[in-house]
């Protein structure tokens, strides 16, 4: 994080790497319990760097997801996420900043 960037911060729960919010995708867990992607949807969120594979997969592994939106999250909607992001074209190996 470098100084005097202004805005919120926040830490992704892949990497846990702080970054502005800008820079990071929201993901909530909706009620169904599959997870969405929204800055302002209602809800618990949990950040993770935007396009990051590598963030996604370190999240699943060490079980932040559940952790950080308080509600179990298993493997298949993990991977949901994981195509979601792929089919708009926003993954990428390694984290932005890496």
């Amino acid at each position: 994080m470098a100084s005097g960037e202004r805005g919120p911060h926040r830490t992704c729960i892949g990497c846990r790497r702080v970054a502005l919010a800008d820079q990071l995708i929201r993901v909530v867990a909706r009620p169904g319990g599959e997870l969405a992607l929204g800055r302002h949807l209602p809800g618990r969120g949990a950040w993770l760097c935007a396009g990051s594979a590598a963030c996604i997969d370190a999240a699943d592994r060490r079980r932040a997801f559940s952790r950080a939106l308080r509600t179990d999250i298993t493997g298949p909607e993990v991977a949901a996420l994981r195509d979601c992001l792929a089919g708009r074209g926003r993954m990428e190996k390694e984290p932005a900043g890496f």
